[in-house]
């Protein structure tokens, strides 16, 4: 989610507190640091960016606040649409604000529009659970498909117990939905997150 210049000027207060010394800052030296005069504004702005995801806190501690990020593998990309291509895998890390994540879970960047309709856009960054079993994808979950010949492209997947197809849809009616033997295609994960740039910051979003 997004956050409102105030959200903001907490959240890279709490960022630096942790860079610079390792702990997260109190109240007060919150509101020391950004001028802020008013204690309840403060436990506002903290109640905001805790019910957005980017914070927890550990009640009974003075130093309660702990960020809430996560550090990925950024793998490479992910086609949304059909292009015959293998764009160039690349590993690095990369930080992502508002949620946490499970070990094994890795990023992609998204490239392409075939996915606009479900709020995923070029550029952004979703998050993938590894798994290569078709029944752990439930009908009509976004999922990370590899198409032979093509690459991997992600897109929403149906099947039915029995067949020997599967149906994957864009979520734009300017790409055409396709059906493939299951031969012509291999699950390499599913969707569990997505991330847009905001201003330096990989934010948490909402996919549908």
């Amino acid at each position: 989610m997004v956050l409102r210049c105030s959200e903001r000027l907490v959240y890279d207060c709490l960022r630096q507190w942790h860079a610079l010394n390792g702990y997260p800052p109190t109240i007060r030296e919150i509101e020391e640091d950004l001028k802020i005069s008013s204690r309840s504004l403060v436990q506002d702005l903290l109640v905001r960016l805790e019910k957005k995801g980017y914070i927890e806190k550990q009640p009974g501690k003075s130093r309660a606040i702990r960020l809430a990020f996560s550090e990925l593998p950024l793998k490479g990309i992910v086609q949304a649409g059909y292009l015959t291509e293998h764009p160039e895998r690349f590993f690095e890390q990369v930080r992502l604000d508002g949620r946490r994540y499970r070990d094994g879970d890795y990023a992609l960047q998204v490239s392409g529009d075939s996915m606009v309709e479900a709020q995923i856009f070029d550029a952004d960054i979703v998050v993938v659970r590894p798994t290569d079993d078709i029944w752990a994808i439930r009908p009509g979950q976004i999922a990370v498909i590899w198409l032979d010949g093509e690459g991997t492209t992600l897109k929403h997947v149906y099947y039915s117990e029995g067949e020997t197809q599967i149906t994957l849809n864009p979520a734009s009616p300017a790409h055409p939905t396709r059906t493939l033997a299951r031969s012509q295609v291999a699950v390499q994960g599913i969707l569990v997150g997505q991330h847009r740039q905001d201003d330096g910051l990989w934010v948490a979003v909402e996919a549908n």
